[in-house]
């Protein structure tokens, strides 16, 4: 499951508990009053967007960072899914917005979702359902179970792609590997033509 997290811009105060006035000031001045035109062709549009981190803007990651540096309670006493190594088990994976939740019992993963789906409500996020999915892996059931986030039924896939890499239900890593072939080739292409 990989929702992204879209953060309001008039929230930052949320981000660390007691932030320096003088800073505070200093990012919301950054944010403040920002204006974009969206040209398409000959028409253009001036608007000032309300939602997320300036995109390419060096502090952005560090700004959505500190906001959701707590989201770890979502998977707080669960489990999570078992991995190869003894006693190590995995609820969730975090890289800047995007999140992968894993548990190895309907139930919890549930209830992770419910967890998550009341941290956005209270942060000011929105979860992008449509990009919320479910993969099951080594799952011997023949109906598999319904995830809902936020009363929104997520779509069940055979695979899901988490930071450029391709996770398919039944393992098949030849599969990922081959996902993975063309942009490398690709970049071995480009790096021949220097030599």
């Amino acid at each position: 499951m990989t929702p992204f997290l879209g953060v309001p811009s008039g929230n930052t105060s949320n981000a660390i508990a007691c932030p320096p006035t003088c800073l505070l000031n200093i990012i919301q001045n950054l944010y403040d009053a920002d204006e974009y035109v969206l040209v398409d062709g000959t028409k253009q549009a001036r608007v000032w967007p309300t939602r997320g981190v300036k995109q390419g803007c060096p502090l952005s990651p560090l700004l959505f960072s500190l906001y959701i540096n707590d989201v770890d309670c979502i998977a707080r006493d669960e489990r999570g899914a078992v991995t190869g190594i003894a006693d190590v088990c995995v609820t969730h994976m975090l890289y800047a917005d995007d999140l992968s939740l894993t548990a190895n019992e309907p139930g919890q993963l549930q209830m992770m979702l419910d967890r998550l789906s009341a941290y956005a409500l209270r942060k000011g996020l929105i979860v992008n359902t449509s990009k919320s999915e479910v993969v099951h892996f080594n799952s011997r059931r023949t109906r598999a179970p319904m995830f809902t986030l936020g009363g929104l039924q997520l779509a069940n896939k055979d695979s899901f792609k988490y930071l450029g890499m391709v996770f398919i239900k039944t393992h098949n890593m030849a599969a990922a590997a081959e996902h993975m072939l063309t942009p490398f080739m690709a970049g071995c292409r480009r790096i021949r033509m220097f030599f």
